[in-house]
């Protein structure tokens, strides 16, 4: 006939599942408030400080593309932020989209002014990426202030480059 505990352990377990999935979306809904609360605010960040931020919004953030590199650094008069994510080829443009955002809002963060970020995006069944640059200030008119719309940003501020 059965047990009726193993009715309640099971109960038990889809109840705690619950409650854990609860949590990881409170979690991530708080990562999101607070980067973009403190995307407006006058406090900055060093290097290490925004990459840390930069890791938690890529991981913590559903659907987010795999980060799988980072660079600061000076070239010439531009300091430039450079990620490299694993994007799936359906969703290259959302990844493309998330990820210049997650720039726009770091370099607004940042004790440091970056004024370029250049986007490298691998898909699984393109062997070579796709490399995308923006002018950050023009970046943050549209992914932050909304001062200008997506199509606006792209034939302005965006350079795709296909190797």
């Amino acid at each position: 006939y059965g047990d009726h505990r193993d009715l309640h352990t099971a109960y038990r377990r889809q109840r705690q599942m619950c409650i854990r999935d609860r949590f990881m979306i409170i979690k991530k809904i708080l990562l999101i408030l607070f980067l973009n609360t403190i995307s407006f605010s006058n406090e900055k960040f060093n290097d290490t400080q925004i990459l840390i931020m930069l890791k938690e919004y890529f991981k913590e953030t559903p659907n987010a593309p795999t980060l799988l590199g980072h660079r600061f650094y000076q070239n010439r008069n531009n300091r430039i932020i450079q990620l490299e994510v694993d994007a799936d080829f359906e969703d290259i443009n959302t990844s493309l989209l998330f990820s210049f955002k997650a720039i726009s809002l770091i370099a607004n963060l940042a004790n440091k002014e970056f004024n370029r970020g250049i986007l490298i995006l691998h898909s699984k069944p393109n062997n070579l990426p796709v490399i995308a640059e923006t002018d950050i200030t023009c970046a943050q008119q549209f992914f932050i202030y909304e001062k200008m719309g997506e199509k606006k940003w792209r034939k302005d501020c965006l350079s795709i480059k296909h190797n």
